[in-house]
């Protein structure tokens, strides 16, 4: 009678089973290789973002780019950023890419912190505006955040504050959301401020929250593929596939009103969850004139804006001087009908430190008295000097 053969040493099972998937393993690696060696490098900014109109703000007239990709919101100011002179304006990033002069940690005991969470408005676009032929910055000509921070900080000497810009030119809403989700736990506000406006009424192919889904699974997909040469060729080399109709029309806004209204709002209740107070800024604007019908649509998202806050009890800010409503006496506190000026900035930042104030929201800190910019402050420069 024939006894079956033992089975062989565990040893050499887990060699025989541990093969297939080393040598696969190494022939993905031999590709990646290849691919790197072979083709043009791809890099992850230019894998998010295909909308030709998105793509081309990246890029000054000099060719000069600030940006890159994140997995979650698409884009972000690049890190450690000193000095780049960008779109005629100096730009400086700390190590997290957000432009503010030290990183961000945990909050240190006794911090009294405001996140200011937005878009290129909050961020400063040409706030200081670089001349060729002034390249000296007047240090009083700051983005509404770093006014705000300044000036409470001179009127409570030796209590620690900081006001943080959460915000990136070009951000919607949907991505404002998405970060402050992230990163409010870790950055433990007092005070959350949200301004979005311009970027969600904007249209493209698709709106925001079908291009940019920020479900755990999709981002974890593209932080993957984002890591390889040779699966972002590949994505690309599918999409043209799929592109062969032709790219979408521009006709879905990036952040329908309804929408935009539940995104602020989320941010606002995220910020109380976290016992942070809550403040809700209309879009700024400014007027119905230069580019019709976009200053009756960014009304119209005001408008919803107001009455969803009012409803809900969340505190609302809206700086009448910054709306079209007061077009054309506002025309200089613009730099064009999007962004506020270096005195928009300073109109806006008194509004918001008058509102905390009345609201309750400074926790028993000191508030300066600070004057709207005059009637006389004008830029010595013409606005033709400005390209750098």
């Amino acid at each position: 009678m024939s006894h079956p053969e033992p089975p062989p040493p565990f040893q050499n099972r887990s060699f025989f089973l541990a093969v297939p998937p080393v040598l696969f393993l190494a022939f993905l690696v031999l590709i990646e290789l290849t691919v790197r060696w072979s083709l043009p490098r791809v890099s992850p900014l230019d894998f998010f973002v295909t909308a030709p109109r998105q793509q081309a703000q990246f890029v000054d007239r000099a060719n000069v780019r600030i940006y890159e990709g994140d997995p979650l919101l698409f884009w972000r100011l690049a890190p450690n950023l000193r000095g780049v002179l960008w779109d005629a304006m100096r730009v400086n990033t700390n190590g997290q890419g957000l432009r503010y002069d030290h990183d961000v940690g945990r909050k240190p005991p006794g911090t009294f912190r405001i996140v200011c969470v937005g878009d290129s408005v909050t961020f400063g676009y040409r706030v200081p505006r670089v001349y060729l032929r002034r390249p000296r910055e007047n240090p009083e000509w700051l983005p509404y955040p770093m006014l705000l921070e300044r000036w409470l900080r001179s009127a409570n000497p030796g209590r620690p504050i900081e006001v943080i810009p959460l915000a990136t030119p070009g951000y919607s809403s949907h991505q404002g959301l998405a970060w402050l989700r992230r990163d409010i736990s870790r950055l433990e506000p007092d005070v959350v401020t949200v301004c979005f406006g311009w970027n969600d009424i904007d249209v493209r192919g698709a709106s925001d929250a079908q291009s940019m889904k920020t479900g755990w699974l999709s981002v974890t997909a593209r932080r993957l593929v984002s890591g390889s040469q040779a699966l972002m060729h590949a994505s690309q080399w599918l999409r043209s596939r799929r592109a062969g109709l032709g790219p979408l029309p521009d006709a879905v806004r990036r952040v329908s009103q309804e929408r935009f209204v539940d995104n602020e709002l989320q941010m606002a209740r995220l910020a109380r969850s976290h016992d942070a107070g809550a403040v809700l800024i209309g879009p700024v604007y400014r007027d119905r004139v230069a580019h019709p019908p976009e200053g009756d649509v960014i009304g119209a998202y005001r408008d919803a804006l107001r009455a969803a806050a009012r409803e809900a009890g969340i505190s609302y800010l809206e700086v009448a001087e910054l709306t079209e409503a007061a077009y054309p006496g506002n025309a200089r506190l613009f730099e064009e009908h999007i962004h506020p000026n270096h005195r928009g900035h300073r109109v806006l930042a008194v509004a918001l430190l008058a509102h905390l104030r009345d609201e309750g929201l400074l926790k028993g800190h000191a508030v300066p008295s600070v004057a709207p910019p005059s009637r006389d402050d004008v830029d010595e420069a013409q606005p033709e000097e400005a390209q750098p």
